[in-house]
């Protein structure tokens, strides 16, 4: 029941967390039923810290073990230019992305609102080559933060750039740790099952542990956008938290 990284003991018990996702799954499947609309509802893990964690300069990397899209998600790539360079690099490893887009002709073609909006909504993963990442958060605006479509750094001059390319597909940008006392960290949505969701917790807390101590955790819970949160873990009881399903 332990989950283990870098020889650091995490006490998140499995039970614990395997009766936390099969009651918020169960409560959110019926009630997904009953609507009128296709929702698929995000699921998220909130982090309660004990103390402010220190600021990181950059957006964090929480990597996922599941992506968060049940079909092949629509790949944007934002490289350095040239843009005829990056498309060719993606051709010759046969890596399917749907768009390649330069930071020269980000800049140009992408100024206005409106096209802004209209790039996010034709992707579902924008990866951004990290040697430009630091202009365009700002160049993006809050429109894809509010879709949960922040850019997704990746390192282009790495040989296996196929693997680079998969792994960022299933990563997500943390951009507020250090900004205060809690954290929201996407990790699934109400369609998938419950095992991909928990292995995907699990996931997240791990890439959360390079950057933040575990002894500073109070609490982590789980829930959707409209639900209440379930209890995870609690460095005051675990066994005062317990869920029974």
């Amino acid at each position: 029941h332990y989950f283990i990284q870098s020889n650091l003991r995490i006490t998140m018990d499995q039970d614990q967390v395997d009766a936390a996702v099969e009651a918020l799954m169960k409560h959110s499947r019926a009630k997904e039923s009953l609507s009128l609309t296709d929702t698929d509802a995000r699921v998220s893990i909130q982090v309660v810290f004990k103390k402010i964690p220190p600021k990181t300069k950059h957006p964090v990397t929480i990597m996922l073990k599941h992506a968060m899209y049940n079909k092949d998600p629509s790949v944007c790539l934002i490289t350095k230019d040239p843009q005829r360079y990056y498309k060719d690099l993606m051709k010759s490893n046969n890596i399917s992305i749907a768009r390649v887009i330069g930071i020269g002709k980000l800049k140009k073609k992408f100024k206005e609102l409106e096209a802004k909006r209209i790039l996010c909504d034709s992707h579902d993963v924008f990866l951004v080559d990290e040697r430009v990442l630091p202009i365009v958060p700002r160049w993006f605006g809050s429109y894809f933060y509010k879709k949960g479509k922040a850019p997704i750094k990746v390192d282009l001059t790495k040989k296996d750039i196929k693997s680079v390319i998969e792994t960022g597909t299933r990563s997500m940008m943390v951009s507020n740790l250090g900004k205060g006392n809690n954290l929201s960290i996407l990790c699934g949505k109400v369609s998938f099952d419950n095992e991909s969701l928990t292995e995907n917790v699990h996931s997240a807390i791990e890439s959360l542990s390079k950057y933040v101590k575990w002894k500073n955790l109070k609490a982590v819970y789980i829930k959707t956008e409209s639900s209440v949160a379930l209890p995870l873990y609690s460095a005051l009881s675990n066994d005062a938290f317990k869920i029974v399903t």
